[in-house]
């Protein structure tokens, strides 16, 4: 039985924050990269804008249009790029039948009450919220910060000055202290990194040049603040503790800017979006109406190792609130575990954190938004095709060790180890020498001979075996020829790298079946993979049957000249 405690309310401060102020920071900007990295999550943004007046229409299903807006969408999410240049060698004809394909699938899904699914509602609203903190981060964080020549200036000025420095490195603090107290006494820097430092530089007396940025902050900070020759005192970093002598220092050299200046600008984004984010959770916490139950909070027991711990997971005691969303001593003790031993309040922060950021990012109904909402449908209807063919198409897959085996018989050939091909060859490094020895072997020399005699690769000792290989061992030219040869035929000259080759076919070995039973789980991926396409075929025949579909064929050739022209 858990015990109950009262409620005692922290409003707007909650004691503790130091410890996760960059897990505070950090916040919005995971919350949008989780989003671009989701599989059908994020789209790229595209322009003009959806189903926007003035839109060409390429096909009408059933009333619903598809248009140019959809169809550039589509290639874009296909290509998984900005640009659409490899899209002309795509027949854009046969693009647009699939995109009337998956109209008539998403179309039927929804007939059938799949849009209405709970599982499918809760991807849905997961996904409104997950774009919604994007569009906040774009419109509270990135897009309030700009970079200027200032900044990039006074931060590589900072950053990339550099210092000729003396390091010594130990495994203790005792250590470290007693280094200064001999520095104090007179001893000789050099003479002590060699004595007592624990890297690579104590051999040579620790000296090194390292650029600000490439320090610890604490340590530039320490060094920054040494004249010539001063000595730092013991610095801990990385479990290790150091002192620091400073010989020089090298202001950063302006000749070297312009070649790193993009990597700058994005290095002081980054840093001013810091402190913008710091500062916007800051505001929305002091919007927020945040009670925590610490008593409650300093009663649970986290870890795998804690006995009471799994107790706790059950427990529905309240231990926060942000703004009607509560955190039950279960979950907080399910967030511990994957918080790898992080105190508390670091776990707890991360929650508050977490919830008014998505409170306010769902306060600002983007849904009223016409592209937010275009791409909230977007992923619907992706999430709609899935669904329906994890609901529909895959349960009538019927799978058995027999029906394996029969495609394993009638698809043999996928099955098999490659074909292999041995050859002889000869590589010279220049044209007129390789025609001189093609035309030697057309006039009847001996080519091992000639291989030993002149070829400059690692074969030639051997009389140019260069032994058994499959195709994809065999340089490009190569591999079309031997496909076509004959064992005993003599190959023209070809390029490789900088080197010319002739090569000899010695004999063909067609790829032997591998068994069953060693390729059973391949078998299976590619019989799922055709009975798939088989019965979505059937599904999308039916489906064009009753439909009523017209493709306007002007716009789909202003289409393709529009790519053609990319």
């Amino acid at each position: 039985m858990m015990p109950n405690h009262s409620e005692a309310s922290d409003r707007r401060a909650v004691p503790g924050r130091t410890a996760c102020l960059e897990h505070a920071r950090s916040l919005l900007i995971v919350s949008f990269c989780l989003i671009l990295a989701a599989v059908g999550g994020c789209f790229p943004a595209l322009k003009g804008g959806g189903g926007s007046t003035g839109d060409p229409v390429l096909a009408v299903v059933d009333g619903k249009a598809i248009t140019a807006e959809d169809f550039r969408y589509s290639l874009q999410i296909a290509h998984r790029r900005e640009d659409l240049s490899s899209a002309g060698e795509l027949s854009l004809s046969e693009y647009v039948q699939k995109l009337i394909d998956d109209t008539l699938i998403i179309e039927e899904a929804r007939r059938m009450g799949l849009d209405r699914s709970p599982e499918v509602r809760k991807a849905v609203d997961a996904f409104i919220l997950r774009e919604s903190v994007v569009k906040l981060y774009a419109d509270e964080v990135s897009g309030k910060v700009s970079v200027s020549d200032d900044d990039v200036m006074n931060y590589y000025k900072k950053n990339y000055e550099s210092f000729t420095l003396g390091i010594i490195e130990t495994d203790s603090k005792e250590e470290a202290e007693e280094v200064l107290k001999q520095l104090d006494e007179g001893a000789d820097f050099r003479d002590l990194a060699r004595k007592y430092s624990t890297s690579g530089t104590g051999s040579n007396g620790g000296d090194i040049v390292l650029r600000r940025g490439s320090m610890p902050p604490h340590m530039g900070e320490a060094v920054a603040a040494l004249d010539p020759g001063g000595v730092s005192d013991v610095i801990m970093a990385g479990g290790k503790y150091y002192v620091v002598k400073l010989y020089g220092r090298t202001e950063a050299p302006e000749g070297e800017l312009p070649g790193i200046r993009r990597q700058v600008e994005k290095a002081v984004r980054k840093q001013k979006e810091k402190i913008r984010a710091d500062e916007y959770l800051e505001v929305l916490r002091r919007r927020s109406s945040i009670k925590v139950d610490r008593e409650l909070l300093s009663a649970i027991a986290t870890g795998k190792d804690d006995e009471d711990a799994g107790k706790w997971a059950e427990s529905e005691d309240v231990v926060a609130e942000v703004d009607g969303s509560v955190l039950t001593a279960g979950e907080f003790v399910t967030m511990a575990e994957t918080y790898k031993g992080r105190p508390k309040e670091y776990v707890l922060n991360s929650w508050i954190d977490r919830k008014v950021v998505d409170h306010e990012a769902l306060r600002r109904n983007y849904l009223n938004d016409p592209d937010f909402k275009k791409r909230v449908e977007r992923y619907e209807d992706q999430l709609l095709k899935r669904t329906f063919i994890d609901k529909v198409i895959v349960p009538r897959i019927k799978v058995t060790e027999e029906i394996l085996r029969e495609y394993y018989s009638e698809h043999l050939k996928e099955f098999s180890k490659p074909d292999r091909f041995r050859i002889q060859q000869i590589t010279v490094g220049s044209l007129d020498e390789a025609r001189e020895i093609s035309e030697s072997l057309n006039d009847g020399a001996d080519f091992s001979w000639l291989a030993r005699k002149r070829s400059t690769d690692g074969a030639g000792p051997k009389g140019g075996d260069a032994g058994w290989l499959v195709l994809e061992e065999l340089p490009g030219p190569a591999r079309r020829m031997v496909l076509e040869m004959e064992p005993g035929e003599i190959s023209p000259v070809f390029e490789v790298g900088s080197s010319y080759r002739i090569i000899r076919l010695l004999a063909k070995a067609e790829g032997e079946p591998m068994r069953f039973e060693d390729v059973r789980d391949a078998v299976l991926k590619a019989y799922f993979r055709d009975e798939l396409k088989r019965r979505m075929d059937l599904v999308v025949s039916k489906l064009r049957e009753d439909a009523r579909i017209e493709v306007y064929w002007e716009a789909v050739r202003s289409i393709e000249k529009e790519i053609g022209k990319r």
